[in-house]
Formats: C-alpha cells, structure tokens, sequence
C-alpha cells in the first residue's frame, strides 16, 4: 500500500511541510518531533515519489559531475562503464551526468576540473582526492556552497564529504601480502611497482603490505619501490630496470595498473617462470594475464559496480534526499585466480 505524506502527517499529528522537511532532510524541526516522524517513515517503508520529481527535474535536470583519473588506467575504463549503466538507469529521474578525465594525477590539474564543474552549477561531483592542501581546501569550499561532496577510491582526511565508496586499502595490501608469503614460502626478495604517492589508496595499500611482510615466517624483502603513474610503459620500463639490478627478486607486487607492461618486461628479460606477480584490479588485461599464467592473483575491487553506485549515491542523496547510514560504503576485496574466470 502506498503510504503518502499527508497520512504519515496525520499519524505524526504534524503538518505536512514538517513531514517534507524531515524527507528531505531540511533543518526547523524539533529533535523528538523529527524522531518520530522518521520512525513512521520507517514503520511504513515510506518511499517518495520519485514520477513526480521525474516530472519537475526533466524541465530542470540536477546535474552532477564524476572526475576520473587519466584514461590510460584500465580500471578507469571499466570504472566509467559502470558510470554509463547508472547513467541509463538514474537520468529518467531528472539527473544529467558530466564526466571530467584528468590527464595527468597533479593536484593543481584537479583543483581546476573541481572549478570547472562548479562553474557549470553541479550539485554534486564524485571525484578521487589527491593527497594536497589545495584539493581538501578546494572541496571544502564546495561543500560549504552547498555542492554535495563524493570521494570514492582513495579517501583522504580533512574533505567535508557526505560519503566515501571504495575499499578499505590497508586491508587490500595486507592480503596481498599474505598471498605473497604462500608464493614464497621459503621468503625472498621481491620489488613493487605503485601509481603514484598522491594517491592514498597506493599509500594505504603499500602500508598493509609492508605491515603483512613483517609477520611472515620466513623474511620476504622488498629490494626496491617504484611509482609508474599506472601506465603501462613506465612498468615496462621499471621491471626491466629491476631485471638489470637485481638478478635475485622472486616476485613483484603492483599496487596499481600496468601489469601487462611488467609481463612483458620479464618475458623478454627471460625471468618470467621464475616471478610471482600479484596486481590488483580485474580487467581486460588482468583476465588475460590471469588465464595465460603469467599472474598469481589480482584483487578486485568490482570496477564496474564502483562506477554505477558513484551515481547511485549521488542520485539518492541529491534526489531521493536519503541520508546515508555511514560515511562509508565500503567495496570487498576479492582474490581472483585463473579458476574463477
């Protein structure tokens, strides 16, 4: 049965506007009154009616803008396949997407999209958080102007955000690590390839791995780091570099994208039989990889689903006006092996 605002009105013994007010989550309304009210809402599954609203936003569309990082990430790619299917699904409802892609992982690059989008009247914009003073102040300034903030994929303290999607980073590189010490169970050394020190999901991920490796029974050394700004010819590159210094590493770790650039390397450096190799994220080139043996495991972090629920969000908190249960919606680590492709 279809609850509507004037009978949850009635039950509450308030006004309809007082109803509206606590829906949309507006201020000037008692703390108990509203307490009730949402107890109601909820007795009920009150949902509101999103035709309506369809109606008065197709005249008007709330727009919002999602920030991607450079274009040559993979992860990226199937990041916005999953913005595409949320845009089919949420722009019948009055929501207009624009899609910013950096070029480069510099904070000032970043700073000005944000600008940008501000410019061209958002509501909200979902954008990934370099590690600068000039990005938190930037998107601080926004949410204080009443652009509702998203950061998803690196979280980043200090950013008055209403919600962060991704996953949680330290744990991702604590697996990793474990997986690690079953390929090397004797211990060795081994080299890691990350994206980029702005990120703090690399960070993070670089964090639990180093904090893992500590634990295991047999000492597993890491000879070498380097940032590769997860294109795939700089790890190219770096893992022939590491082949010409070290002629004793057993396996590689890369906190980001740019493992078919690494395989390649140690396929023609021969020493392709005789690395592990863990990556993360499930891609076209991973799966590849991943079914041709030449990686051990990726982590997934659901690329595509992470796209679509950056509009989700977005749509329920700019249109549906609900109030998030938590600050986080966090994405699981998955291991991926060639048995499960």
């Amino acid at each position: 049965m279809v609850v509507t605002i004037k009978e949850i009105a009635e039950l509450a013994n308030v006004s309809r506007a007082t109803v509206d007010k606590v829906i949309n989550n507006r201020p000037g309304v008692k703390k108990e009154t509203r307490k009730r009210i949402e107890t109601i809402l909820a007795e009920l599954n009150y949902q509101p009616n999103l035709l309506g609203k369809a109606l008065v936003h197709s005249k008007s569309p709330i727009k919002i803008g999602i920030i991607l990082t450079p274009e040559h990430n993979p992860f990226i790619q199937t990041i916005l396949k999953g913005i595409r299917d949320g845009e089919k699904e949420f722009s019948h409802f009055g929501l207009s997407i624009t899609v910013k892609m950096l070029t480069t992982l510099q904070p000032a690059e970043l700073v000005s999209v944000l600008g940008e989008l501000e410019n061209a009247g958002v509501a909200g914009i979902a954008f990934i958080p370099l590690s600068d003073e000039q990005v938190v102040l930037k998107a601080n300034q926004l949410a204080e102007n009443g652009i509702a903030i998203l950061t998803w994929n690196s979280r980043l303290e200090g950013i008055h955000g209403f919600r962060y999607v991704g996953q949680d980073h330290v744990k991702g590189g604590k697996i990793a690590a474990g997986l690690m010490e079953k390929l090397l169970p004797k211990g060795g050394n081994i080299c890691i390839i990350t994206s980029s020190r702005e990120l703090s999901c690399h960070q993070d991920r670089l964090e639990g791995f180093t904090e893992r490796l500590k634990e295991c029974k047999k000492p597993i050394h890491i000879l070498d780091i380097r940032e590769n700004q997860d294109k795939r010819d700089e790890a190219f590159k770096i893992t022939l570099e590491y082949c010409n210094l070290y002629s004793d590493f057993q396996g590689i770790y890369l906190s980001g994208s740019g493992c078919d650039g690494a395989v390649n390397a140690l396929s023609l450096a021969g020493r392709l039989d005789g690395a592990r190799l863990i990556c993360h994220d499930l891609v076209p080139e991973t799966e590849k990889l991943l079914k041709e043996d030449a990686l051990d495991f990726v982590l997934s972090q659901s690329a595509k689903l992470q796209g679509y629920q950056l509009v989700k969000e977005l749509f329920e908190h700019l249109i549906k006006r609900q109030k998030p249960s938590s600050d986080y919606y966090e994405i699981p680590v998955e291991i991926i092996t060639k048995d499960l492709l």
